[in-house]
C-alpha cells in the first residue's frame, strides 16, 4: 500500500515538472535574415523621359500584438513615428539608386503620383521589421504587392553604428531594387502614358466636366476579370507580375488637351502649387525622421536587449526545471528504495519529500531569475513609453499662394493636405459652378 502511494506521488511529480518544462518562451528564437543587399543602380545616367516621379504615402502603423507579453515596451506613439520614418528611409534608398525622378513622402490618400507606394507595418519590435508594400502607377496598374521581413541581431546594430547607417539599411535597398526591377520592364510608351495619365487625373479631379473627354476609366469587372481567375492568380504568384499586365490599365488617355487651353494652363498652375506643397510636406516628414533618428535607434536596440534578456530568463528557468526534473527522479528513486524497507514506516513520505524539496528549490531559483528579468523589463517599458510620447512632434504651418489667394495650412501633415484639397474644391466651384451629378463621377479618384 505504501509503495502504491509513493508511486502515485512520483507520477504526479513527473506530470507537474513535465508541464513546467513544456512552457513556451515568451519570445521565440528568430533566425537572423539580415542580408547586405547592394543597391541596384543604372549603368549610366537616365534621361528625363526615362524617369518617373514617386510618391510614397505615410505607412499604415498597423496594430500592436494582442499578447500583452509581446506588446511589452511597444506603443502606438512609436508606431506612428515609424509610419513616416520607414517611408523616409525607403525614399532615401530610391533616391540613391538613380532610377527615379522626384521621390517624395506624402500623406495618405494622395492619388495623382506617377508611381504610388503604399505600405503597412506588420511587425516592428527592434529585432524584426516586417512590412506589406504595394506599388502601382497612375494608370491604375498594380506593379506588385509583397511582404518584406528582416531580422537583425545586436551585433548587426553595432556594425550599423560603426557604418553610420540605419540597421535596416540593406532591407530598404531590397525593396528599392524590386521597384526599380519592375520599372525596367516598362517600355518608353508605358512611361509616357503614366506621365500623361497622372496629369490628366489631376485635371479630372479639379475640373471633371472639362477633362472627362481626355481620360477614360475602365469598368471594374473588366479590370478584375483576370485577377479573379484562380489560374491567372497561380501564374502571377509563380512568375511574378509581367509587363503584359499593362495591356489592361484602369485609366487610359483618349486624347490630349490643347496646350493653349486657358483651363488647362490654370490647372497646370494649380498643380505646380501642389507640387510645392508636396515638396514642403516631404521636407517636414524628412525633418521629423531626422529628429527621431537617434532616439528611435536607441529604442530599437534597447527593445532587442529587452527581448534577449527575457529569452535568457526563460532559458534559465527551463534549465532549472530540467535539473529539478532530474533531481526529482533521483529523489523519488531514493524514496522508493527507502520505502521498500518494511521496518521504516515513515520512509515513503520521506522519499516523496526529498523529491518535492528538490523541485521546490530549483523552481524557486528560476522564479527569482524570472522576477529579476520582469523588473528590468518593467523599467525599460516605462522608459520606452515616455520615449514614444516624445516622438510625435508638431510641424510648422505652410503658407502657399494659389490663384491670387494666400492661405496658411496648419495641423498635422495629413490635415494640411486635406485643407489644400478643400481649397481646390472651392476654386472649382468658383470657376465652374456646381458640378452636375452625372459628371462628378468622372473625377476618377
Amino acid at each position: 500500500m505504501m509503495k502504491r502511494v509513493l508511486t502515485c506521488k512520483v507520477i504526479a511529480l513527473f506530470v507537474v515538472v513535465g508541464f513546467l518544462g513544456a512552457c513556451a518562451s515568451t519570445y521565440k528564437e528568430r533566425e537572423i535574415s539580415h542580408k547586405e543587399t547592394v543597391l541596384d543602380r543604372p549603368e549610366s545616367s537616365l534621361g528625363d523621359n526615362e524617369l518617373l516621379s514617386v510618391r510614397i504615402e505615410a505607412f499604415d502603423p498597423g496594430s500592436l500584438p494582442e499578447d500583452p507579453n509581446l506588446a511589452k515596451g511597444l506603443s502606438m506613439e512609436v508606431r506612428n513615428a515609424e509610419s513616416y520614418y520607414v517611408p523616409v528611409q525607403l525614399k532615401n534608398a530610391m533616391e540613391r539608386s538613380g532610377h527615379w525622378g522626384l521621390v517624395r513622402v506624402v500623406p495618405k490618400g494622395t492619388r495623382e503620383g506617377e508611381v504610388i507606394v503604399t505600405g503597412k507595418i506588420i511587425e516592428s519590435d527592434g529585432e524584426i521589421l516586417k512590412l506589406s508594400v504595394n506599388v502601382k502607377d497612375a494608370t491604375g496598374v498594380n506593379w506588385f504587392s509583397k511582404d518584406y521581413e528582416s531580422v537583425v541581431s545586436e551585433d548587426i546594430y553595432k556594425a550599423a553604428e560603426e557604418q553610420n547607417i540605419d540597421v535596416f539599411h540593406f532591407f530598404y535597398n531590397q525593396i528599392a531594387n524590386d521597384i526599380a526591377g519592375y520599372k525596367k520592364k516598362l517600355s518608353a510608351a508605358d512611361k509616357r502614358s503614366i506621365r500623361q495619365v497622372s496629369e490628366l487625373r489631376f485635371g479630372a479631379d479639379f475640373a471633371p466636366n472639362l477633362f472627362k473627354d481626355y481620360i477614360s476609366k475602365a469598368p471594374q469587372k473588366e479590370i478584375s476579370s483576370d485577377q479573379d481567375d484562380p489560374l491567372q492568380q497561380l501564374i502571377t504568384f509563380l512568375n511574378g507580375p509581367k509587363n503584359s499586365d499593362r495591356s489592361k490599365p484602369v485609366y487610359t488617355v483618349l486624347r490630349l488637351p490643347a496646350e493653349e487651353d486657358p483651363i488647362v494652363k490654370r490647372v497646370q498652375r494649380i498643380r505646380s502649387r501642389e507640387e510645392f506643397l508636396i515638396d514642403t510636406l516631404d521636407q517636414q516628414y524628412d525633418s521629423l525622421a531626422r529628429d527621431v533618428t537617434d532616439a528611435y535607434s536607441q529604442w530599437r536596440r534597447s527593445r532587442l536587449t529587452e527581448i534577449n534578456a527575457i529569452r535568457e530568463a526563460d532559458r534559465v528557468k527551463r534549465d532549472q526545471q530540467g535539473k529539478a526534473f532530474a533531481i526529482g527522479i533521483l529523489g523519488a528513486l531514493v524514496g522508493a528504495a527507502i520505502a521498500s524497507n518494511r521496518n521504516c514506516y515513515s520512509c515513503a513520505s520521506t522519499g516523496a519529500a526529498i523529491a518535492t524539496v528538490a523541485v521546490a528549490i530549483a523552481v524557486q531559483k528560476a522564479v527569482q531569475a524570472s522576477k529579476q528579468a520582469e523588473a528590468d523589463t518593467s523599467l525599460r517599458k516605462i522608459a520606452l513609453e515616455e520615449l514614444g510620447q516624445s516622438l510625435v512632434s508638431d510641424v510648422k504651418p505652410v503658407v502657399i499662394e494659389v490663384e491670387g489667394r494666400t492661405v496658411e495650412l496648419t495641423g498635422t501633415v495629413e490635415e494640411k493636405f486635406q485643407k489644400w484639397r478643400d481649397i481646390l474644391k472651392e476654386l472649382r466651384k468658383m470657376e465652374l459652378g456646381p458640378l452636375p451629378k452625372d459628371t462628378s463621377a468622372a473625377a476618377g479618384s
